[in-house]
């Protein structure tokens, strides 16, 4: 089965073939007026034409993953569909409000975002159909403070909505009696987190995924986020009570550990 670093860099290279698709329509399009509707019809039209492709790959080789990691299991994954064209499309065209440089970065993370997520839909959907399954959220070594806070709860998400919000709880690893950690998955709840909304799921250019935690297995985060953990711990600590009633301000613990991190 694929390492995770493997998997991570097979998404990042059908992302940098999409991208370079992308320009090239970008450069041949340039050879109309670049404020033309013409030129506008063009990308709007061909980006979401030129992603699908890559985005299909990303799903089939997320739904074979899921199935190599437990092969001996009678569920089988399936690829989770792709995003509507005309969402593609309208996505396209707000990137085009943007010029030049700005704009072709807005369509370049637009294409990376939709291959990513449709591994991470796939992994998602499945482990919401198959009973008993999980799924942790891997981010990787360089990730935004956001990403780092979310893929400190290790494997406890069951489904999409689970993990879109920052929820009512801090969720702290398992440890034994010496303060060694126990085990890949967090466990006990802690002080209240709060329900602010720090953002989106996923932003652009986020290389996040989601792993399958099949029936049966468990989730070892990397040795770099226990790191994360403390840098957390800390940021909360550091930002009592600025909160809305004294609960956690996600934001200030965000910019805590940005600044910090």
């Amino acid at each position: 089965m694929a390492s995770l670093s493997d998997q991570r860099e097979t998404l990042g290279h059908l992302s940098l073939l999409a991208v370079q698709d992308i320009t090239d329509l970008w450069r041949d399009a340039s050879m109309l007026d670049l404020d033309s509707r013409s030129f506008r019809g063009v990308i709007r039209q061909g980006v979401p034409e030129l992603i699908d492709p890559y985005a299909a790959t990303a799903g089939d080789l997320a739904a074979a993953w899921y199935n190599e990691a437990a092969p001996e299991l009678a569920y089988r994954a399936t690829p989770a569909a792709l995003p509507p064209k005309e969402q593609l499309t309208v996505s396209s065209a707000w990137a085009l409000y943007s010029d030049g440089k700005a704009a072709l970065a807005r369509l370049s993370g637009l294409a990376q975002r939709t291959i990513f997520n449709a591994q991470r839909e796939t992994i998602v959907g499945n482990v919401r159909m198959e009973t008993g399954a999980r799924w942790a959220r891997h981010a990787s070594a360089n990730a935004c403070p956001f990403c780092k806070m979310m893929a400190t709860r290790g494997a406890v998400y069951s489904t999409e909505g689970a993990a879109t919000t920052v929820g009512s709880e801090r969720w702290e690893p398992k440890r034994n009696s010496k303060g060694q950690r126990v085990g890949g998955d967090v466990g006990r709840r802690a002080r209240s987190r709060g329900s602010q909304d720090p953002g989106d799921r996923y932003h652009d250019h986020c290389r996040c995924m989601a792993v399958e935690v099949r029936p049966g297995r468990s989730y070892e985060p990397p040795p770099y986020v226990e790191e994360w953990e403390q840098q957390y711990i800390d940021a909360v600590r550091a930002t009592p009570g600025v909160g809305e009633y004294g609960a956690i301000d996600v934001k200030a613990v965000l910019a805590h550990m940005a600044k910090n991190g």
